[in-house]
């Protein structure tokens, strides 16, 4: 089994900062625009199948990165809202319908119960891979829908406490029996899908008002990209429970999956396929998860040499 480098190794290993950076991730977010961006440019002046295909799957490709920009930002400790996440969460999380919040309400379960009965991420039909592995994998086609529809809910569950374990068990995978309907929390989660839910009422006029070609250009790629991400997912983690919490147990059941120039560009954009090493150090900034990964690989190396 590999050996995990201490948090003062990793500063060895790394030259800077070991976890994301808020401005740093508003950078990122305002590249895979200008990508997004420059593919709607070239898929109106160039009217030709092939080119509106490769656009479709470039675009598909950064929507995924725009979630795992809002995954790295969920990962960093709840702090009182800067201009920084305010602009994360308006570039990167409301495009694919969802906030920092959210994020961090069901992924941050997910590493703290991998591959338990609470694992909103743990699904034990996917376990038997084949056919109905690939079933599950469509089921993300509908994120472009649940996820909003998630967003204009949130003031009824705000107003309605009776309605606040359905909105946490629909649309935030919360897996527990507790009584939910004060939960800060889950109170939280509606509060930040207000701006969320005023935001898209003022895209859906704009769209209904202007004819906007919104399936063609941003609708499509979004249902691809859900099912990328529900595939990404599905592969990454072994989906047999497993109560042991060690760093060499998590390592175990988790996944790297990068697919080269592929994966970077549509896959697994912005190093999320290196989710052992994600797992294992879960506050380690995207950037940072190959160098760290090869460093663990070298090491399980130099412990198990050949014989």
């Amino acid at each position: 089994m590999p050996v995990f480098p201490s948090p003062a190794e990793l500063h060895q290993i790394l030259p800077f900062s070991a976890a994301a950076r808020p401005w740093r991730l508003v950078r990122y977010a305002c590249t895979d625009w200008l990508v997004i961006a420059l593919c709607w440019t070239t898929m109106v002046l160039v009217q030709h199948p092939i080119i509106y295909v490769l656009g479709l799957l470039l675009i598909a490709g950064r929507l995924q990165a725009l979630g795992v920009i809002l995954h790295d930002a969920c990962h960093l400790p709840p702090r009182r809202r800067t201009i920084a996440f305010i602009i994360i969460e308006a570039l990167a999380g409301w495009p694919i319908g969802s906030t920092i919040s959210a994020m961090r309400y069901h992924h941050l379960r997910h590493h703290r119960a991998v591959c338990t009965p609470e694992d909103p991420y743990l699904h034990h039909h996917a376990a038997r891979g084949g056919w109905i592995k690939r079933v599950m994998m469509l089921r993300g086609a509908l994120l472009p829908v649940w996820w909003p529809l998630r967003t204009l809910m949130a003031p009824l569950a705000l107003v309605w406490p009776a309605f606040r374990p359905w909105y946490a068990r629909g649309f935030l995978q919360e897996r527990s029996k507790r009584d939910l309907r004060q939960h800060p929390e889950v109170i939280a989660c509606a509060r930040a899908d207000l701006s969320h839910c005023i935001a898209y009422l003022l895209v859906i006029t704009a769209i209904v008002h202007w004819q906007l070609p919104f399936f063609t250009y941003y609708g499509l790629p979004w249902i691809l990209a859900g099912i990328m991400n529900a595939n990404r997912v599905l592969i990454e983690h072994d989906h047999v429970e497993n109560g042991e919490r060690s760093q060499q147990a998590v390592w175990a059941m988790t996944h790297t999956c990068h697919y080269g120039w592929l994966g970077k560009l549509v896959l697994f954009p912005r190093n999320i396929g290196f989710h052992q090493v994600h797992h294992v150090y879960p506050a380690l900034a995207l950037e940072h998860l190959p160098a760290v990964h090869r460093h663990i690989l070298s090491r399980l190396e130099i412990s198990s040499p050949k014989t």
